[in-house]
């Protein structure tokens, strides 16, 4: 059967008419899309620009100019003043620190004193010690341009001069980072500073054990961490300096406990 001249004509014109349909499907789907990564976007924003609860009051509670600051900022640099002269002698040595004197100290003594401590884009260090736990946040960037790291980790002390470690959180604002990297940086730092470091499988969890070396290369005398003690709002250590190389004659302290055993 033959098409005739109408036939053709009504041909031609539905081929614009379906090319645009499709065009305009294409379109809204791409608009879809561009609304859909924009509202992750925001909502990426939004979650990275929140600021934990522990972070937030610690920065009200420890202004940089205040007298009180100020005098727990002196109180904690004349303590760890003293626990290095004991350290540097042979005999036992301890100390102790509260929560508010370490914050005071980054709140103050640090940026003025101290500000090469910390790359460029971090500022506003803050600490809170619990149970076993450090927890730690900073604030990475300037102004609206910013969000506020926080990292939590388990520590014990397993052995004298051993330490056993677990992220146990890590975050921008609210949004999760990987634990295994974060761990992976944290063993990196501690392998600069000449520690010996090995990452171990307990309870289904990635324990980073740090071996802190007992002696120095001139072998005068021997340092030894025998205890740790984290609590609420206070971290205290204890230990003993030893003439030479000399070693410890019990190869664990009595209180440690695995440092996966439970929360």
């Amino acid at each position: 059967m033959s098409h005739t001249a109408t036939d053709h004509d009504s041909e031609a014109a539905g081929h614009p008419a379906r090319s645009a349909l499709r065009w305009r499907g294409v379109v809204r789907g791409l608009l879809a899309v561009l609304v859909v990564v924009v509202i992750a976007i925001a909502a990426a924003a939004v979650a990275a620009s929140r600021v934990p609860d522990f972070y937030r009051q610690r920065i009200a509670a420890e202004g940089p100019d205040t007298p009180v600051v100020e005098q727990a900022s002196r109180r904690l640099v004349s303590d760890i003043s003293a626990l290095h002269a004991s350290f540097i002698r042979e005999g036992s040595w301890e100390a102790s620190f509260t929560e508010g004197d370490v914050n005071a100290w980054l709140a103050s003594d640090l940026p003025r004193n101290h500000r090469g401590m910390l790359p460029d884009v971090v500022s506003a260090p803050r600490l809170r010690f619990s149970p076993r736990r450090v927890r730690a946040g900073v604030r990475i960037g300037t102004g609206v341009v910013s969000a506020v790291a926080t990292l939590e980790v388990l520590i014990q002390l397993r052995e004298p001069n051993q330490l056993g470690i677990v992220v146990e959180e890590a975050g921008l604002g609210s949004l999760p980072l990987p634990k295994s990297l974060v761990l992976g940086e944290i063993r990196r730092r501690f392998d600069r500073l000449g520690m010996v470091t090995a990452v171990r499988r307990l309870d289904d969890r990635s324990v980073l054990v740090v071996y802190i070396p007992s002696t120095h290369e001139s072998g005068g005398t021997s340092h030894w961490l025998e205890r740790l003690a984290i609590g609420e709002g206070t971290i205290a250590f204890a230990g003993r300096t030893l003439a030479g190389r000399a070693t410890l004659p019990t190869p664990r302290p009595a209180d440690a406990e695995p440092v996966a055993a439970g929360p």
